[in-house]
Formats: structure tokens, C-alpha cells, sequence
């Protein structure tokens, strides 16, 4: 190997060990992009469901988040229910997160690390949740998981279905 690709390969390696470093002093979580999923599927009369799952991938206190199901079509264009619930993990040893949500939804803590923000909305096509999760300093990252069921009307239930944003 020459010693100009020698000096040049030492030069990234020391580049990257100095960015890690920088990274797991500020207690920061990688990746460094937003991470998101969805789940679509199609139900009897032509229309649709789409779930929706997103965080935030890089953050240093805290971290947004968004969970959605939503109907598309026009047969009907509004169902008698829409759902949409969202879990909310920090992962690590003695990891813990603090959550908000959107006003109209519940919200659930199930343990330190896990919380359930659940809304149910009638007569309409949407539900979506939204808000800000704090992890602990022990968190190595979080991950959203959203799940979302409808009652499309009197013969039409759509039974809860998932979409994963994250290692869960």
C-alpha cells in the first residue's frame, strides 16, 4: 500500500473516531436521519388504510414523533371510527422517557420505558397523534410503533394493523 493511501486511510479513521466520540459525549442517538414506516392495505368498496410511524433519528434531549391512520377513498369518504395507537419505547439498560401527546389523545404509561398514546376519532378519516418523547440519558435510542383499526360502517371492521419506526 502507498503511503499516500496509508496516510489518507489513518486520516478518515482518526475522522471517525473523533465524530463517535462527539456522538456518545453529547449523548446523542444514531441514526442521524428521521426513521418512519408505513403499513397500507385495502379494504372491501375500494378504499384504503394507511398506518403512519415516525421519530426522530438524532436528538440530544428530546425527540419528536408522529403516528397516524388514515382512510383514502370515497366509499364512504368518512368512517363510522378511525384509531390510530401509538407505543412509544426508550431502549437501554434502565432506560425511561417522559411523553407528550396531542391534547385529544390518552395517554398511557405502561412502564418507565413505554408509553401508549391512544385517539379515536368518529365520523371522519383521520387519526393522528402526535408530540415529543424525553428520553433518559441511559436511552441508546427510541422507536414509535404505530397501530391503527377502523369500523368503516355497520359490515366493514378493520381489524388493528402495525407500522415500525425503529428497533422495537
Amino acid at each position: 500500500m502507498s503511503a499516500k493511501v496509508s496516510k489518507m486511510m489513518r486520516a478518515r479513521a482518526g475522522a471517525f473516531v473523533v465524530a463517535g466520540a462527539a456522538v456518545l459525549m453529547a449523548g446523542m442517538a444514531v441514526p442521524a436521519h428521521a426513521t418512519s414506516d408505513s403499513t397500507v392495505w385495502n379494504i372491501p368498496g375500494g378504499n384504503k388504510i394507511t398506518v403512519n410511524a415516525w421519530h426522530c433519528g438524532l436528538y440530544v434531549n428530546a425527540c419528536d414523533w408522529k403516528a397516524s391512520t388514515k382512510m383514502s377513498g370515497s366509499n364512504p369518504k368518512n368512517a363510522q371510527w378511525i384509531q390510530n395507537r401509538a407505543e412509544l419505547r426508550a431502549h437501554g439498560v434502565s432506560a425511561s422517557l417522559t411523553i407528550s401527546k396531542t391534547p385529544s389523545a390518552t395517554l398511557t404509561m405502561k412502564s418507565r420505558s413505554l408509553g401508549e398514546v391512544r385517539l379515536r376519532n368518529t365520523k371522519t378519516w383521520i387519526a393522528d397523534t402526535s408530540g415529543q418523547m424525553k428520553p433518559s440519558k441511559l436511552t441508546v435510542h427510541v422507536s414509535t410503533k404505530s397501530c391503527g383499526s377502523a369500523q368503516v360502517n355497520s359490515s366493514i371492521k378493520v381489524s388493528e394493523k402495525c407500522a415500525y419506526a425503529g428497533a422495537f
